[in-house]
């Protein structure tokens, strides 16, 4: 029997859970890190971007940054700083502590998935080269990465590092997840081919994008321009940059730490 094409799987499984996929629980990575899951749906002309659940997490929040501390700046936006740092957008009363990542970062790119089989040139390639680029921009131009390391192993939990991984069980139909704003965190990429947004990558770089900015300390916001927007976009948007306002307010959200 032919193998199904993971597009339609994806299809017909939307067909009976997309209206509730987004509430829908999930495991966390760990009982003691901040989860925040990447939700993924091919439909005609529409990738579905949402949030699932949280765990708690242990890591203390950065300095005492506010939105009040900082409304007295120019371009400052209150409302969108505290969906975006503070996940004011899905939870607005319950609002996060500010947990931003201090740099530099260093990477670990697993070359296989979980269960041994080599992840492709390209997609590790592509991958990195997104995560060095965009990093920069989420520190609010204060950071980047330093290191690069490409192997078997993790760098879980290790102060400084992100671990990139690969699921070789099914996430669902979610392409990603990630912890926000811990040492030592972890981003999970969906590379089943699922994820491909008609790219040559297993994993298009806006994903790559948004998963980094949760492991950073970012979260959902409101406008479809913003990369870590969580609901539907265009399929022509799968390689889009952070808005000049999530620019803006990661530049706010580091000015106070370095």
């Amino acid at each position: 029997m032919a193998t199904a094409d993971p597009r339609e799987r994806v299809r017909r499984a939307l067909r009976t859970s997309l209206v509730h996929a987004w509430r829908r629980p999930a495991a966390a990575l760990s009982s003691d890190t901040l989860v925040k899951l990447f939700h993924w749906s091919l439909a005609a002309i529409s990738v579905s971007l949402c949030a699932c659940t949280v765990a708690p997490s242990p890591t203390a929040p950065s300095a005492t940054i506010t939105a009040d501390t900082l409304a007295a700046n120019d371009g400052f936006e209150p409302a969108f700083f505290r969906a975006f740092v503070q996940n004011a957008y899905e939870a607005p009363g319950r609002l996060e502590p500010i947990r931003v990542l201090r740099g530099p970062l260093r990477l670990y790119l697993r070359t296989e998935d979980d269960a041994g089989r080599a992840i492709d040139r390209i997609t590790l390639e592509t991958t990195e080269r997104t995560l060095i680029d965009s990093a920069r921009i989420w520190s609010g131009e204060k950071f980047g990465v330093v290191q690069v390391e490409r192997g078997t192993r993790t760098r879980e939990k290790v102060p400084g590092w992100i671990t990139v991984k690969w699921p070789s069980t099914s996430l669902g139909d979610r392409c990603g997840r990630s912890t926000v704003g811990v040492e030592g965190g972890v981003i999970e990429l969906n590379a089943s081919g699922a994820c491909s947004c008609g790219m040559a990558t297993a994993i298009y770089p806006r994903l790559v994008r948004h998963e980094l900015g949760h492991a950073m300390g970012y979260y959902h916001t409101d406008h479809i321009a913003d990369v870590m927007y969580g609901e539907p976009i265009p399929i022509t948007a799968c390689d889009t940059l952070p808005s000049e306002r999530e620019r803006r307010h990661a530049r706010f959200a580091h000015a106070e730490l370095q």
